[in-house]
């Protein structure tokens, strides 16, 4: 079923264009996409910055979603809507004919355990259809996105590289192996003759604007400029903006080596020091308490038995506290030398991802 897209942008996207939101787009000078892209999970968090950056550099996108997505959100910024599901590769091949690259965003992302099954049949299963349909549409390049939780970031090494290869079954959470299980398919169909090109993108933490479904780290900022987040743990993580990884998957679409893995990261930073730079964009002041690691396991624990009981996710596992000890420091060479990868100041991030937060408030 194909929806093509005319008319005017309705409320919800004139309000963004109010907030001054889409004013600070990033745009790679040097993208020379001009055939028909579709772009899977288009209504995510990442899915949104690659449709405004292709439609402002005039490229034709065709979004692919499920029949139950929210379609008023790509209104104004694609070409033509098409539904298709994961699991149905004849639905799959039809969205994908005629397009020459395919950017496959969509994703089940479930950091409890106990959900290995369920993140396989989407991550992996899903993916190998995406390729079986790519090759059979006669797609020219698939771009896929996994994320730094695929790389093996258990070897002590540093900082990390894609020298670090896939987790292989030794992830720090069910899902990074799920991603690492089909980063690996992807990559390997891109060296075989008679498949489409592939290139493989591993953003580290992604924040910024757009994010209408509340994803983990922005359901994170939300509860802190709400006065919910009552202490930090130590350690930190690599957060990188939605439009800088945006603007790298692009580049992989039109010059990414085929075969090749990308890491998009963009700055360090101690769970303490971030919680004060959303403060300081959001102009208040929140005391913040200090909490030991052995207090942030146990309440890891304590906070999937909730999940398993209740059904509802969580921003804290036992998992997440593991992330945050994994000294991420990220090199991000290949991606600058090869897709001139270039992350914005994290600075400028949380000022934009406040801002928007400020005109869409939400509780979570």
């Amino acid at each position: 079923m194909i929806i093509h897209i005319h008319g005017p942008v309705k409320s919800l996207l004139k309000q963004k264009r109010r907030a001054g939101i889409l004013s600070s787009i990033f745009i790679s000078p040097h993208v020379s996409i001009t055939d028909m892209t579709a772009i899977t999970g288009a209504t995510g968090h990442l899915g949104q910055a690659i449709l405004r950056q292709l439609k402002e550099s005039r490229i034709p996108v065709r979004a692919v979603v499920r029949a139950s997505s929210n379609t008023a959100l790509l209104e104004g910024l694609c070409t033509e809507i098409h539904q298709a599901s994961l699991d149905n590769t004849e639905s799959l091949i039809r969205a994908f004919t005629d397009a020459d690259a395919v950017i496959h965003c969509a994703a089940l992302i479930d950091i409890r355990r106990g959900h290995a099954e369920e993140l396989r049949k989407v991550n992996v299963e899903g993916t190998a259809n995406v390729l079986e349909a790519c090759r059979r549409a006669g797609v020219r390049r698939m771009v896929y996105i996994a994320s730094i939780e695929a790389i093996d970031i258990k070897n002590p090494a540093r900082p990390i590289t894609e020298g670090h290869g896939f987790a292989d079954g030794n992830a720090v959470m069910e899902y990074g192996n799920s991603k690492a299980e089909s980063a690996r398919m992807v990559i390997q169909a891109g060296k075989q003759p008679g498949l489409p090109e592939t290139a493989v993108i591993c953003p580290t933490a992604i924040i910024g604007p757009w994010d209408f479904h509340k994803g983990l780290n922005t359901t994170f900022f939300l509860r802190h400029l709400n006065g919910k987040i009552p202490g930090c743990l130590p350690g930190g993580f690599d957060y990188v903006d939605v439009r800088d990884v945006a603007a790298a998957v692009i580049a992989a679409v039109s010059r990414g080596k085929s075969g090749e893995t990308y890491i998009t990261g963009g700055r360090y930073i101690s769970v303490f020091n971030l919680l004060k730079l959303i403060e300081k964009a959001a102009g208040i002041q929140l005391s913040t308490s200090h909490f030991p690691l052995f207090l942030g396991k146990l309440g890891g624990e304590a906070a999937e038995i909730w999940s398993r009981l209740t059904g509802r996710k969580i921003l804290f596992t036992r998992g997440s506290v593991k992330i945050l000890q994994s000294n991420a420091q990220i090199d991000c060479s290949k991606a600058r030398n090869e897709l001139e990868f270039e992350p914005r100041p994290l600075e400028e991030t949380i000022r934009d991802t406040v801002s928007w937060l400020q005109s869409f408030p939400s509780s979570p």
